[in-house]
């Protein structure tokens, strides 16, 4: 059984709202409630009582993961989640210097076969805004900006624009081996006027190997 301390990883509660700063390599839910291999069993240990997650990341996603200590707050925000007012936001590092400031990918994302998902013509409508923040020495650091939640959307939505995130894969061959995981953390969400909350906005800090990684190739978050 892995351990997950918890505590020193919540960043803000609100009523029976959680943000998580969820460490990478932790799938946000498991099998089963009992699953231990998951931030869910671990946040039930935690606070003793059931807990659901409002929304998912990746195994390898790290960053800001809501969950709730109230089954209808889930109900309530899911409801809203695709509102256009909504705003959820990542940082990606990627292989390549992108031409553009900004770009919006509206590829659509289905089965490409049995096993694998991709840009295909007959998948479901996806939209990434993704915007340059910095290039260096064949490298970039993105914002990608989510206004749909297909599954792998800003790694399939990347790899089509020619520019995969480092530790990439699956989407890109060969594999990226830069980086031991998917360079992708969710930095922030901004929820509408109309969501049941009295903050309507939380963001998490970015990963240390993230922080380790752009060091590594003279990348920086602008300054603020």
């Amino acid at each position: 059984m892995r351990t997950l301390d918890i505590a020193p990883l919540i960043l803000a509660q609100r009523g029976d709202l959680i943000a998580l700063n969820k460490p990478y390599d932790w799938p946000t839910t498991g099998r089963s409630l009992q699953d231990d291999d998951c931030v869910q069993y671990h946040m039930m240990q935690h606070f003793g009582q059931m807990v659901w997650a409002v929304h998912q990341l990746d195994a390898d996603t790290s960053g800001l993961c809501l969950f709730s200590l109230d089954k209808q707050l889930v109900t309530d925000l899911q409801a809203i989640w695709r509102d256009p007012a909504m705003r959820k936001d990542y940082l990606c590092i990627v292989k390549g210097e992108p031409a553009w400031d900004r770009i919006d990918e509206e590829s659509p994302i289905g089965k490409v076969d049995e096993r694998s998902l991709g840009v295909t013509p007959d998948g479901k409508p996806a939209h990434t805004r993704f915007h340059l923040l910095q290039r260096n020495n064949g490298y970039a650091l993105l914002q990608a900006q989510l206004f749909t939640g297909r599954t792998h959307q800003i790694r399939i939505h990347l790899s089509h624009l020619g520019h995969p995130l480092l530790g990439e894969e699956w989407y890109t061959a060969p594999p990226c081996t830069l980086h031991p995981r998917q360079a992708l953390h969710a930095t922030r969400i901004h929820f509408p006027d109309t969501a049941p909350l009295d903050t309507k906005e939380f963001s998490a800090p970015l990963a240390n190997d993230l922080q380790q990684l752009m060091q590594r190739l003279g990348l920086s978050l602008p300054q603020t």
